[in-house]
């Protein structure tokens, strides 16, 4: 019976014992789990401030990448006024310059096609020239014709040739119209000291053969020039020089008085008109008189819109 309890009691330790086994078993594996829990707990933890880290560090370089790109934006900013300014200030000054200059140039054109008279009567007058052939010329070779008169030199590179050309063509012009024998187109040199007698009449063959070349003395020239108001002046130095000179083609009468002048804006066709016009009224009238219209410069236009 002793023994019979005894293996009674027996399977109840083992049995006891299994159960306290099985208890710690689970009660290690809870606190595993626990610990595990609490361990990926800690890294989650560990991870969301590292990225919260992270987004700060993120931010503070963001701001102050915009800050250093403020500091860098600032000299390029100042950099762009000053050449602004400096633009505009050449600006100001190209306009300036070009003002001027065309202010230059108007008033050397009007000073070279400026006539100033008050009648017909103060422009021309007698002369005593050389001719082509080495004779005497003077005004009253042309009485009973009229004419067409141009002072030039034959060493001028482009104007003189155009002008002489456009009268060629006017004296074809009244040739057809039946009046070429009632005009006489003459070539007058400023430029004495290179165009003589052979020069000259060199030069004239290249056009009409009606010309009539002229040239003289120096004290001759400028005489007849300054009785035409022709105005002329070297420019250069040696034998290279330039004569600037009034490019104007003055019409006379049968009676050797100035009738009127033709400038380089009017072409061979309305010269045409204008002088059969005079041949017709007798070489009485003339639209202009020997009075030019004053040419203002743009900077005289913009200084008249604050009078």
């Amino acid at each position: 019976m002793i023994s019979s309890l005894n293996k009674r009691l027996l399977a109840k330790s083992k049995l006891i014992l299994q159960q306290t086994t099985r208890v710690q078993q689970l009660r290690s594996f809870t606190s595993q789990q626990q610990k595990q829990q609490q361990e990926q707990q800690e890294q989650e933890q560990q991870h969301q401030e590292k990225n919260q880290q992270q987004n700060e560090n993120t931010n503070e370089n963001s701001n102050n990448n915009n800050s250093n790109n403020n500091k860098n934006f600032e000299p390029i900013s100042n950099n762009r006024t000053v050449t602004w300014a400096s633009l505009t200030v050449a600006l100001i000054s190209g306009g300036i310059g070009w003002l001027y200059y065309d202010h230059l140039m108007t008033k050397k054109r009007e000073r070279q096609n400026e006539i100033k008279t008050y009648g017909t009567s103060s422009v021309g007058g007698p002369f005593v020239l050389i001719d082509e052939n080495g004779k005497p010329f003077t005004d009253l070779d042309l009485k009973g014709k009229y004419g067409l008169l141009y002072f030039g030199f034959t060493y001028c590179p482009d104007i003189c040739p155009a002008e002489l050309y456009k009268m060629t063509k006017v004296i074809k012009n009244l040739e057809s119209s039946g009046l070429g024998n009632s005009i006489i187109p003459v070539f007058i040199t400023i430029d004495p000291w290179r165009d003589t007698v052979e020069q000259v009449k060199s030069y004239i063959e290249e056009f009409h053969p009606k010309f009539k070349g002229l040239t003289g003395t120096p004290e001759q020239i400028t005489k007849v020039a300054k009785s035409y108001r022709v105005f002329m002046s070297k420019s250069g130095k040696g034998d290279d020089y330039l004569v600037d000179h009034t490019i104007i083609v003055y019409l006379v009468g049968p009676d050797g008085k100035f009738i009127e002048f033709y400038n380089v804006s009017q072409d061979s066709d309305v010269i045409t008109n204008k002088i059969i016009t005079r041949i017709a009224n007798g070489g009485k009238g003339g639209d202009n008189r020997g009075e030019i219209k004053i040419e203002k410069s743009y900077f005289e236009k913009i200084a008249d819109l604050f009078k």
